[in-house]
């Protein structure tokens, strides 16, 4: 009897900057200021390493972080969440208190060495354009 494939996720993870500084969903990243908030390399090579340790495959990084990909079932086991799908498509995650979906994932589940590097995990929303946007 074939096995049932698990539906991949990727979610996109931004790491803590070199400089200290935070940035959040407000923060204005430009090319005058982005070096202030981008990871060392050592930063960024851990935490990819970690993120494929865990059962990840991990992108080349790319600005702020990179992307990660795998299972459903590694996302759920890795952050301790539920995944559910919203109203257009895309994949938020329920935390196990039932709590509303959300696109970004949390990091206290995380191993601590890892969850000190990273500043967010999230699965990108489905775009407000294209098919059934007309």
């Amino acid at each position: 009897m074939p096995r049932k494939t698990q539906k991949s996720l990727s979610a996109e993870v931004a790491l803590r900057s070199a400089s200290g500084k935070s940035f959040n969903g407000q923060t204005a990243i430009t090319s005058e200021n982005i070096a202030d908030y981008l990871p060392s390399t050592e930063l960024v090579e851990k935490a990819r390493r970690t993120f494929t340790e865990l059962g990840f495959e991990v992108s080349e990084p790319a600005g702020l972080g990179f992307s990660i990909t795998a299972a459903a079932s590694v996302f759920k086991k890795v952050f301790k969440i539920k995944t559910t799908s919203d109203e257009r498509g895309g994949i938020k995650a329920v935390s196990a208190t039932g709590a509303e979906g959300s696109y970004e994932l949390p990091l206290k589940a995380l191993p601590r060495e890892l969850a000190q590097l990273v500043s967010a995990v999230t699965f990108s929303p489905p775009p407000d354009f294209g098919p059934g946007n007309f």
